[in-house]
């Protein structure tokens, strides 16, 4: 019966570490999102539109645009954006999401609505 115990006490402080190490990725990408938008606005407020930051070369010919290739978003991502919800309180948003999409659980989303619900979770997490 000890070892059982020792067992789920194993578990529980992987399960519990695990969720730390998501909890400081969060916060990590938060801090860069927050970095990336200070340095756009710095660029705006020093950068003098009628002087080009570089000197200007030959430009070549430009390319035929190509339709840019979907993002695929796979399970693991959404799971990701999902816990990060979690993380950040807002569970009952992430509920109310899943729910949108006819679905009680993230594992009984279908693979077609992933990239949907992966930036509609990323909506509420910034918002």
């Amino acid at each position: 019966m000890s070892e059982k115990k020792d067992a789920a006490q194993v578990f529980d402080e992987i399960i519990t570490s695990g969720e730390e190490i998501v909890r400081s990725g969060q916060n990590i990408l938060s801090c860069l999102e927050v970095l990336i938008r200070a340095t756009k606005q710095l660029k705006e407020i020093f950068i003098v539109p009628d002087q080009p930051a570089l000197p200007e070369k030959a430009k070549p010919k430009a390319l035929p645009e190509k339709a840019p290739a979907a993002k695929e978003v796979s399970f693991t991502d959404v799971r990701g954006i999902m816990a990060s919800l979690s993380g950040q309180g807002k569970k009952a948003e992430a509920r109310a999401l899943l729910q949108k999409y006819g679905v009680t659980r993230l594992s009984d989303l279908d693979e077609k609505d992933y990239a949907a619900v992966a930036e509609e979770a990323q909506v509420i997490a910034n918002g």
